[in-house]
């Protein structure tokens, strides 16, 4: 999609939001359109960006999150394909995550995590998952359908680092529910252990060693 506006016009108006918004910790979310146009499917009907910034204060995630771990559970609804809608382009097509998660609030999870048509593990619906085995982290690769967060790119940098053995390799949901550890990672979420998967706990159910240090790690580098 051609973007025509500047990054600097683009930075100017998200540093005017932000300056009317009365809170510490914000949310932000930047939509870029293609614009007004006549009604239809062909791109060039529309050529003039329409920005939208939306903020919203970003309260303290809660304490349970980190000290017991949450519950996700596997979907039925399987992540788009890259040869489809490639997951790794931040669209706002979410119709795939609207179903999976409602099909994880259903069961009373806290969050669906998503295969592709492989049945490897991708991702959960706004967040990358990794797991612990044998002290190696693995967290699936970019090709395998999914975004390749922010977050996640920066933990494999501090794991390495401080001499973590990380590998973007696919696993399966056997291999996910086998794993000696598990988490997610997220923007606003940061490394939330992934205690139970469907009816069976993660080792012995409660949040992993390394995936504590993790995250002590990751407020420490970022300072918070």
């Amino acid at each position: 999609m051609p973007i025509t506006l500047s990054r600097e016009e683009i930075t100017l108006q998200i540093q005017r939001v932000v300056d009317a918004t009365d809170a510490q910790n914000i949310y932000i979310r930047i939509v870029l359109t293609r614009g007004e146009g006549e009604i239809g499917l062909d791109p060039a009907l529309a050529t003039n960006n329409n920005l939208i910034i939306i903020t919203k204060a970003l309260a303290a995630n809660p304490t349970w999150w980190y000290e017991k771990g949450v519950h996700m559970v596997v979907a039925q609804i399987l992540r788009n394909s890259v040869n489809a809608v490639d997951p790794n382009i931040k669209s706002g097509n979410y119709l795939n995550n609207v179903l999976a998660i409602s099909e994880a609030k259903n069961k009373g999870a806290f969050d669906a995590i998503m295969l592709n048509a492989k049945g490897q593990i991708t991702e959960a619906t706004t967040s990358n998952i990794w797991i612990v085995k044998d002290n190696i982290l693995f967290t699936p690769p970019i090709e395998t359908g999914l975004l390749g967060g922010i977050t996640r790119k920066s933990l494999i940098e501090i794991a390495r680092d401080h001499g973590y053995v990380v590998k973007e390799e696919n696993f399966n949901a056997d291999q996910l529910k086998a794993a000696d550890e598990c988490f997610l990672t997220s923007t606003t979420k940061m490394i939330v252990p992934i205690t139970k998967i469907d009816n069976e706990f993660i080792a012995n159910g409660q949040p992993g060693t390394t995936t504590q240090k993790l995250l002590k790690l990751y407020k420490e580098t970022f300072g918070i």
